[in-house]
């Protein structure tokens, strides 16, 4: 008896890629929250994505845990190498968990059981008031890599390299704030400083005598420094937009001299701190601008044109007007008018020639003129 062929099967009649997906929520934060292994969670995570962007969402501490971020990167490797034997967790994971605030020394046997072969440890020196705790990072059973010591102020250093020879790497205060440092062991020096702010000072310079250079905001601006250690002073700020002010003067008294623009022009500023004024600026065409007058109250008197003219103004800052332009040649022109209506009305010769106008600006017409020595008309 013949048997008809199967009829296949339609995308409604195949099972679900995703089991899991069938449930309802409140059930799904319930087996959630009986998953108290890390390498279980991340199992869960990676079989079902979107069960971990919920545990993630509803805020179930081993999915929020630093060693679950150790896990995924744990299981991750293990099915890259194509299987899911023994992997070894890699130094720098091992390094940035033990950095991590929330790492803690009573996860350490799971880490143990994850990665054998490189794993972090804890110890004890010391007793009473210098008694502190070391974490160390081990590969097998020897070779000490790192230590962090946890001191009793809250602070944590950072050290590294063998045992008997470990430097300080870092430094953390518990007001937020990290040191890090360079150099062999009892050479080390600062060069780096960074506050909860997002602010950063870098510092250059021997163990005693690191010297700040550098100051970066978390706005983009950089401030810049020269001096020795105590003495320094800025020299430099940097914005975001490409725009420099550039400073002179001893630490607490430094005073803006040039700001420099994106564009190519360039601002002087003569004057003590907190009061500088600008006196020239200098544009990429050639043309040179000269003023005067108090900070905030600068007024243009002067403009040297690269052809070799000078336009001279008056008026305040604002409402300069142009009254007279000398040329290259001898001609001199003399304007009235506001600002932007300004309009020639005389021209005066080397040969004594003298012109008058008169008309708005732009359609100045010639209405006299006399000729002979100048002065004399």
């Amino acid at each position: 008896m013949s048997r008809s062929p199967r009829a296949a099967r339609t995308e409604e009649d195949a099972p679900p890629t995703d089991w899991l997906a069938e449930l309802p929520h409140e059930l799904h934060l319930r087996i959630l929250e009986g998953v108290d292994d890390f390498s279980d969670c991340a199992a869960f995570s990676l079989a079902s994505p979107r069960l971990g962007l919920l545990a993630l969402r509803s805020g179930l501490a081993r999915f929020k845990d630093p060693l679950f971020a150790v896990a995924m990167r744990l299981l991750l490797s293990q099915r890259f190498v194509g299987g899911f034997g023994v992997v070894m967790l890699s130094e720098d994971t091992l390094r940035r968990y033990a950095a991590d605030h929330r790492a803690s020394a009573d996860h350490f046997p799971w880490l143990a059981r994850v990665s054998p072969a490189l794993r972090l440890a804890s110890e004890v020196e010391g007793a009473g008031e210098r008694r502190t705790e070391v974490w160390r990072l081990r590969r097998g059973y020897n070779c000490a890599k790192l230590r962090l010591r946890f001191l009793r102020s809250g602070q944590v250093k950072h050290l590294r390299g063998e045992r008997g020879a470990e430097r300080k790497v870092r430094m953390e205060f518990p007001s937020g704030t990290v040191h890090c440092y360079e150099g062999e062991r009892g050479a080390e020096r600062m060069v780096r400083m960074e506050f909860p702010s997002g602010t950063v000072h870098c510092h250059e310079g021997e163990r005693g005598a690191e010297r700040k250079v550098r100051m970066e905001f978390p706005n983009g601006t950089v401030h810049c420094y020269e001096g020795e250690r105590g003495a320094e002073r800025k020299v430099r700020m940097e914005f975001p937009s490409g725009t420099v002010h550039c400073y002179e003067g001893e630490r607490g008294a430094e005073r803006m001299v040039r700001m420099e623009f994106p564009s190519g022009t360039v601002q002087y500023y003569e004057g003590e701190r907190g009061a500088e004024r600008m006196v020239r600026a200098e544009f990429p065409s050639g043309e040179v601008q000269h003023y005067e007058g108090e900070q905030g109250a600068e007024r243009k008197m002067r403009a040297e044109i690269p052809s070799g003219a000078v336009q001279h103004f008056e008026g305040e800052r604002g409402a300069e007007r142009k009254v007279r332009v000398e040329r290259a040649d001898g001609e001199v022109q003399h304007y009235e008018g506001d600002k932007g209506t300004e309009r020639r009305v005389r021209a005066e010769f080397a040969s004594g020639t003298l012109l008058h106008y008169e008309g708005d600006k732009g359609a100045e017409r010639l209405c006299s003129s006399f000729e002979g020595e100048r002065g004399a008309e």
